[in-house]
Parts: structure tokens; C-alpha cells; sequence
């Protein structure tokens, strides 16, 4: 079943890759202009308004770019995963002390499926674990006792000092995922667990774990991007004949689908990509040289200074003199523009972002299937929750 589903999305976007494999914010215009004239027709006569709330509801985006992409419905009905139940666990008050309540709701969720999955013998590895947030609700509720790998010394102290003042059975290692010597936390009588490993991260927890024959998984992908490679490089088999080739870029595409942010967090968004954009579009001109320059990230509190104060702050920190006749309201004008066709792209993007995720989380899963396990794949929480909300569970067979 997964191996078909997975067949079937890369055929889909495959023959769809002209409209996502490409990036929005480095786009004068449509890629698909002289191609698709009624798509590029449509997305004209449409205000930013009306993109915006196109992206808000989903099923309404599908359903109208389908009349011009009509692959798009089955891409939609094949990116369709089950909402996986759990009994909710009933915590100590207090123990969600420093979790926001979007994080606790993902944290108890996750756990909830972990519990529900595991066996009694089986103890917790809790993978790239931070201060430990996941672990203290596993050994609460399970009374199981929880090992937590952490890369960052400072996060490990800081669990170990939680878990032994509230005297929870958990250890803290501090190591690096990715080293060989991170397979000697992982025993066949366990059961590894991690939210939102990163990348290689996550893959090497899959690895490593099958080659020591671990009782069961329970994971939740996050920043494909995140890897050594410059290319994509496909874990099971299938993935190594697939017809779709991603980049490093490509990776990213997933992770740009975002929770509805508010009014004032939208209004930050739009004001520094018209400023980076419209900053992007002088220094073309003044240099001459069409590459894109990146510039680091801003405090959000430089952007009330203006256009002008953006320009000078990107134009020092990149070590650039601009000249002193700058018409910083033309570019301005610019970078707005650019911004609205750079919205427009990423509208029609968007249909394409979760079934990419899909089909990388399906990789995943067949990868740990010819290894021998059973495998189900599904929602651990609701979008407005994280929009990473793909749970992988796999059980030794």
C-alpha cells in the first residue's frame, strides 16, 4: 500500500515539476507565463488579499487550481493521512512548566501514540532530545525509564537537574546523533522516539536503528534540508528509481507551509521580504551582477526605521557602498512588486508542499519496511498545532 501511494506521488509531481521546483522569492515572473496563459491570467486578475486567503483554506486552493493543474485533486487525495488516536494522558500539574501550549499539545500527543505502541519491556531513547520536555511526560506516564541523547551540554544539564529535583527516572548523554558511537544508546529492547529531529538527524535514528534490530520507532520528521548532501538521496529502494530528482532547495519546500501567523507577525513577514526583495532589485543595479545577495536575519524592531535604514544596515553588513542619489521609494515600489509576484508563485507551490512531505515521510516508511517492520504513517496533531505533524511509528516485526 505505502509502496503504490508512493509510486503514485512521484509520478503526479513528476509530471507536475514545472510549477514547484523553482524558487518564488528569486522569480521575476511566472516560470509557467508563455505556457499556462489561463493560470498566469488567473493569478493576475487576483489582489494579495485574495492570495492570502486562498492559502487560509486549503481545499478551496485545490479546488480551483485543479481547473488548470488537474493533476493537483489526486496529488490532494493521495497526501491524505489518517488522524492516529490515542487516550489522552491525564499529567501532574506542572510538568508543562516552560512549554507553550501549541509545543505541550504536540509533546502529550506524540507520547500518547509512543505509549499506546510500545511494549512492556521496552524502555525510552529519546533522540535529540533537549532539555527533555518529551521524556518527563514518557516517564510519567509509563513509569518506563527514559535515556535522552542531546547534542548540547548546556540542554542535557539542565534536564538532568529537572528530572533529579522532580525524581524522574531519565538520563541524560550528551553526544552527537550523526557519530557511530550514538549507535551504542540503542538497544534491541527499546523503543526510540523523537519530535522533530531534524533532517539527517531523524535518518540516522532510522539507520541506526535497524542495524540494531530496535523494537519500535516512533518519529516525527522535520527540515528535510537539513542534510550533508547537496542532492537528495533516496533510503529505500523505490525512492533510488524515482522518476522526481530534489535538491538541497527543493527540501525546503515543505517546510515554507506554515500555521496561520497573526495580523502583526504577517505584517513583519511582508515588510522584510519587500525590503529584502526591493534591496535585492538595487544592488542589480548597482553592480550589475544578477546573483542574489543573501542578507543575514534582521531584528524585527530595525524594520520600523524604513526602507532606507534597511538598505544602509544590508548594504554594511555585505560591506557595500551605495551611492548617495538612491531613490529608496522606486525601490521600495520595486521589492512591493516583486513581493506580490513572489506570493502568487508560492500560491501555486503550495498545493505541491505537503505532498512532497508526503512522499519524503513515504521514504521513511519503506525504508523501515524492507528492514522488516511494520510501519503506519499518519497525523500526531492538528495543522493549527505544527504543520509537521506527520508521525512515523514502525514495530519489529
Amino acid at each position: 500500500m505505502h509502496s503504490q501511494q508512493f509510486l503514485n506521488i512521484d509520478r503526479l509531481l513528476s509530471q507536475t515539476v514545472f510549477f514547484w521546483q523553482f524558487s518564488a522569492f528569486h522569480s521575476s515572473d511566472y516560470p509557467w507565463r508563455t505556457t499556462h496563459e489561463n493560470l498566469s491570467h488567473w493569478l493576475d486578475g487576483l489582489t494579495l488579499a485574495e492570495v492570502q486567503e486562498l492559502k487560509r483554506v486549503p481545499e478551496k486552493l485545490t479546488q480551483t487550481l485543479s481547473a488548470f493543474i488537474p493533476e493537483v485533486n489526486d496529488l490532494h487525495a493521495l497526501s491524505q493521512l489518517e488522524q492516529l488516536q490515542a487516550a489522552p494522558l491525564m499529567m501532574p500539574k506542572g510538568l508543562d512548566s516552560g512549554i507553550n501550549g501549541r509545543k505541550w499539545q504536540q509533546i502529550t500527543n506524540l507520547s500518547a501514540l509512543g505509549i499506546q505502541y510500545s511494549q512492556p519491556k521496552e524502555q525510552w531513547l529519546e533522540w535529540c532530545g533537549g532539555k527533555g520536555y518529551l521524556g518527563r511526560v514518557l516517564n510519567v506516564a509509563s513509569g518506563k525509564p527514559v535515556t535522552t541523547l542531546e547534542w548540547q551540554d548546556t540542554l542535557c544539564h539542565s534536564g538532568q537537574e529537572y528530572a533529579d529535583k522532580h525524581q524522574l527516572n531519565m538520563t541524560f548523554i550528551q553526544g552527537d546523533a550523526l557519530a557511530t558511537s550514538a549507535s551504542e544508546l540503542i538497544k534491541a529492547n527499546q523503543h526510540a522516539i523523537a519530535l522533530h529531529a531534524c533532517g539527517d538527524l531523524h535518518v540516522s535514528l532510522i539507520q541506526k536503528g535497524i542495524d540494531k534490530s530496535i523494537d519500535a520507532v516512533t518519529l516525527s520528521p522535520c527540515c528535510f534540508h537539513l542534510t550533508q548532501s547537496s542532492v537528495y538521496e533516496g533510503l529505500s529502494a523505490l525512492s533510488k528509481q524515482a522518476q522526481i530528482r530534489l535538491s538541497k532547495e527543493d527540501l525546503r519546500l515543505p517546510l515554507q507551509e506554515t500555521v496561520t501567523a497573526g495580523k502583526r507577525t504577517q505584517h513583519h513577514r511582508e515588510q522584510e521580504m519587500q525590503y529584502r526583495l526591493g534591496f535585492n532589485a538595487l544592488l542589480k543595479c548597482v553592480t550589475g551582477n544578477d546573483n542574489y545577495v543573501p542578507v543575514p536575519s534582521i531584528k524585527k524592531s530595525l524594520l520600523s526605521d524604513g526602507f532606507d535604514a534597511f538598505c544602509q544596515w544590508a548594504s554594511e553588513h555585505k560591506k557595500l557602498q551605495l551611492p548617495d542619489d538612491v531613490d529608496f521609494s522606486h525601490w521600495l515600489k520595486k521589492g512591493k512588486e516583486a513581493f506580490v509576484v513572489m506570493e502568487k508563485c508560492d500560491l501555486v507551490q503550495q498545493v505541491f508542499k505537503r505532498p512532497l512531505e508526503v512522499w519524503l515521510c513515504l521514504d521513511r516508511v519503506l525504508l523501515l519496511e524492507e528492514a522488516g517492520y511494520n510501519v503506519r504513517i499518519g497525523e500526531f496533531c492538528l495543522k493549527e498545532d505544527t504543520p509537521r505533524n506527520i508521525v512515523i511509528q514502525a514495530k519489529k516485526v
